[in-house]
């Protein structure tokens, strides 16, 4: 479970989402995170396999070829998107912070500070350009999701 939000420093707030990996490593987020796309991956492969069986092929080839195609496909995929999913945002007057669910999971750096450029938001989702990137928040995945725009709008006009 994410830590709520905290007042750092006057001036300063974090957020985390429910994707933040809390206090574990990379290692265990990583093969937590793997689980689902492992699934998705390996289930047509393995009804593949089930349907030349049955037809008295041989599943060799799909055991050879593609479980360790499926595997890598799959890890690629889950270190994509601990790349690409925010964990963490930081804001302070003028400038925020975002990590990944990546970042968030290995050891402390310093944050690298960036403008909010424009700030854009609807029912289910906010979307916030920090320096050269735009984020995208689903509301859903960020428990304070008001305070997290109220923190940015505040940032941006400071």
């Amino acid at each position: 479970m994410p830590a709520p939000a905290r007042e750092a420093l006057p001036g300063r707030a974090s957020f985390h989402s429910l994707e933040h990996p809390g206090g574990l490593s990379r290692r265990w987020t990583f093969a937590r995170r793997l689980v689902a796309p492992l699934a998705t991956c390996f289930l047509p492969l393995m009804i593949g396999a089930l349907v030349a069986v049955l037809q008295t092929y041989s599943a060799l080839p799909f055991l050879t070829i593609g479980f360790p195609l499926a595997l890598a496909l799959a890890a690629a995929w889950t270190f994509y998107r601990m790349h690409a999913t925010p964990a963490e945002v930081h804001v302070r007057p003028g400038m925020a912070a975002v990590r990944s669910v990546w970042a968030a999971a290995g050891p402390e750096r310093r944050l690298q500070w960036r403008p909010i450029y424009e700030l854009r938001f609807d029912p289910s989702t906010i979307t916030a350009g920090i320096g050269d990137a735009a984020y995208e928040f689903d509301r859903q995945s960020w428990p304070e999701a008001d305070a997290l725009l109220t923190a940015l709008h505040a940032a941006r006009d400071a």
